[in-house]
């Protein structure tokens, strides 16, 4: 049951922490929980009949319209929170306005009895995930062309007001946390107030799993296609390094079985995902580690130098779940030293 429960609060990293973190920290702008009647008077009803359907997770499912190639729904479940969804679709335009590389929201939709959002749909898309999954062999360009979109998102400026700030919400995470003692957060604290503030588009869950792309299978990634970012909750405004917590957590950190069972991928090619991605991210022309970290980097200190952002993120896993994982207590403690 514990992994069941772990899967299912990965995959909602953004949705429910987010709206209970951003309710806390005051961010008006990205509003967690706004009134039904503002929502209730624009929602559409649709008949399933009329749509077919195409995926399934844990929050809700997907369906594709059967008479418009370019709709789909995705319908939440009965007990997912009305705030949370409806907080998702504010977000959702407001990325999409902001010219980050996303689907296009529509309105909100309910089958009588479950709520939910219409997109346009992405046709023929696969995750970064299921294309290694499909053709491992080509893990080296696909971890880079992932690696250069996530730097495309970290050079997009989030203006005052629009999303929050990710460092309280971290601290928010910390202060609800269960595992450490009041020292031990003291010093996950001091960490979090040293990251820098930066009013940089963060994703929020960065990993190969929230990017989606066009390209067939077996084509060249020379051909046209494009890319689009999925699951933007927890989409906020902040230091890069927090968004790649997530990246490296799935792919170095995270169980061998949510791995596959999740991303249709191995641990060890996981790994190499991160290899490359860090060496496209931080050592390509514009040489961040340089920027980030100093002179003299190497993959092994760039990989290190990122723990402690994976630490925050795990705390929100811990929020998700009601408790530290024990695999994860370990890694947060041999990180701070304690």
């Amino acid at each position: 049951m514990a992994d069941l429960s772990r899967r299912k609060a990965i995959r909602t990293l953004g949705t429910v922490a987010a709206a209970a973190a951003v309710c806390s920290t005051g961010a008006a702008a990205v509003a967690a929980c706004t009134n039904d009647a503002k929502y209730n008077k624009k929602m559409k009803e649709i008949d399933l009949n009329d749509y077919r359907k195409s995926g399934e997770g844990a929050n809700g499912s997907s369906y594709d319209s059967i008479s418009d190639p370019l709709e789909m729904v995705k319908l939440y479940n009965t007990d997912y929170p009305k705030d949370t969804i409806y907080q998702e679709l504010d977000v959702a335009r407001k990325v999409f306005s902001l010219g980050v590389p996303s689907p296009e929201p529509g309105e909100l939709v309910t089958d009588g009895e479950r709520l939910g959002i219409r997109f346009r749909r992405i046709v023929g898309k696969r995750s970064y995930s299921r294309m290694l999954s499909d053709e491992p062999e080509r893990v080296e360009e696909l971890s880079r062309e992932f690696a250069r979109y996530c730097k495309l998102v970290h050079s997009t400026e989030c203006p005052e007001g629009v999303f929050p700030d990710a460092k309280p919400q971290f601290l928010h995470l910390l202060e609800a946390d269960r595992a450490f003692n009041d020292s031990e957060k003291q010093k996950i604290a001091d960490f979090i107030n040293s990251i820098p503030d930066s009013t940089t588009a963060l994703h929020g869950d960065m990993h190969i799993g929230n990017v989606i792309s066009t390209l067939p299978k077996g084509a060249p990634i020379t051909d046209p296609h494009k890319i689009y970012f999925i699951d933007l909750g927890y989409f906020s405004r902040g230091f890069p390094l927090l968004d790649l917590g997530m990246t490296r957590n799935i792919c170095m950190t995270s169980d061998e079985d949510f791995r596959v069972h999740d991303f249709h991928v191995t641990g060890e090619l996981t790994r190499r995902v991160w290899e490359y991605f860090v060496d496209e991210y931080f050592f390509a022309e514009d040489r961040l580690a340089e920027r980030y970290f100093g002179k003299g980097q190497t993959f092994e200190s760039v990989s290190e130098a990122i723990r402690p952002y994976e630490c925050c993120k795990l705390l929100l896993v811990e929020f998700n779940l009601g408790v530290m994982l024990p695999h994860y207590e370990r890694h947060i403690r041999e990180t701070f030293g304690f």
